[in-house]
């Protein structure tokens, strides 16, 4: 009888990292890792392994036999940004891996130091009302015509309950 597959397919292509740090001297340290799923950007992307320190033995029998946790620092190159150096300790049990050959290293850090950022839109501070929004303004009297947005203001939401009057205080 046939298999019957349920549930999502997987987007993850690769080995969980510290399948191949584990096998590399120093645990990888200087070595290059791309992840599979952020292949698919034009800009350059990948991580560096500056530190690996495995768990391997806590004292209790069995309880990392995948050698699956531990500490990992990296340097992250994501999409043409360096970030410096983080903890990549939460995404390591991802099969999501891939070693990048010591001859393909010179490739992905020549498209960083090449890479030039995109140019930055400039959103405007000031859009158009929403017809019912203006027919209501123009209905009170209100002048204005136009919507004077506060970007970089964090906006609120509450699941299943509405914005409420201060949603819209001092737009109009």
């Amino acid at each position: 009888m046939p298999y019957k597959l349920v549930g999502r397919t997987t987007l993850f292509r690769g080995k969980r990292l510290w399948e191949i740090i584990g096998h590399l001297k120093n645990f990888g340290e200087g070595r290059m890792v791309v992840r599979s799923t952020f292949e698919k950007y034009p800009e350059p992307t990948f991580y560096r392994i500056v530190l690996a320190r495995p768990e391997m033995d806590t004292g209790r029998p069995h309880m990392d036999e995948d050698n699956m946790k531990g500490e990992v620092l990296v340097e992250k190159v994501f999409r043409g940004m360096h970030y410096g150096v983080i903890n990549m300790s939460k995404v390591a049990y991802k099969p999501d891996f891939r070693l990048v050959h010591r001859h393909e290293e010179a490739r992905y850090i020549e498209a960083f130091r090449n890479h030039k950022p995109a140019d930055v839109d400039i959103v405007s501070p000031v859009m158009d009302m929403p017809p019912f929004l203006k027919m209501v303004a123009e209905r009170d009297g209100h002048a204005a015509r136009e919507l004077k947005l506060k970007i970089g203001s964090k906006i609120k939401w509450v699941p299943g309950g509405q914005g409420g009057p201060e949603l819209y205080e001092g737009v109009i």
